[in-house]
């Protein structure tokens, strides 16, 4: 399997490049959509009062999705659609 080169290796990594400076749009289906909100609202509801100094959006955790997306080796070659790109994320997930 050929590996991706890892573009965060340590949490430290992340926190360097903390403040957003561009801005993206993505089309997501209503379902992702709707995940991202709920997702969300859990992390606001389940934290208590001195967790609570950053505001936690669905483009908070859509960031932290790529950040520990991109530390993992995944195979990049010959990814043929979103599907494809999809099992190869998962299984390295499993």
């Amino acid at each position: 399997m050929k590996k991706s080169s890892v573009f965060i290796s340590h949490i430290s990594d992340i926190q360097e490049h903390s403040d957003p400076s561009v801005r993206l749009t993505v089309p997501v289906r209503p379902d992702q959509e709707e995940l991202l909100t709920r997702i969300a609202r859990t992390i606001t509801q389940n934290r208590d009062i001195e967790h609570r100094s950053q505001r936690i959006t669905k483009a908070t955790i859509i960031r932290a999705y790529i950040d520990a997306l991109s530390a993992l080796p995944i195979d990049i070659s010959d990814i043929s659609d979103e599907k494809t790109l999809l099992q190869r994320v998962l299984d390295l997930l499993k």
